[in-house]
């Protein structure tokens, strides 16, 4: 005979899985989330690396990128915006 209290506790862990199941999404809505997350993270990871490099740029740790600096200072100028 099974005990009274490992009889409740199955009850209870057949009703959660029971939750689970039914809360749980389909393959392709995970699919999907996956890859938006994933694109959400290298996006953020390409603006923060942007980030560091113009501010070391105008530090002048980073004396490179001073000619690609100007020529977009320049067309942005051209059509109006004003870059300090």
């Amino acid at each position: 005979m099974i005990d009274p209290e490992l009889k409740k506790n199955l009850k209870k862990i057949e009703s959660e899985l029971a939750h689970m199941d039914k809360a749980s999404t389909g393959t392709w809505r995970t699919l999907w989330r996956g890859c938006v997350y994933g694109a959400g993270y290298v996006i953020g990871v390409v603006v923060i690396i942007v980030v560091i490099g113009w501010i070391l740029n105008i530090i002048g740790v980073i004396p490179l990128l001073s000619n690609q600096v100007s020529e977009f200072r320049m067309a942005l100028e051209h059509l109006g915006g004003t870059v300090k």
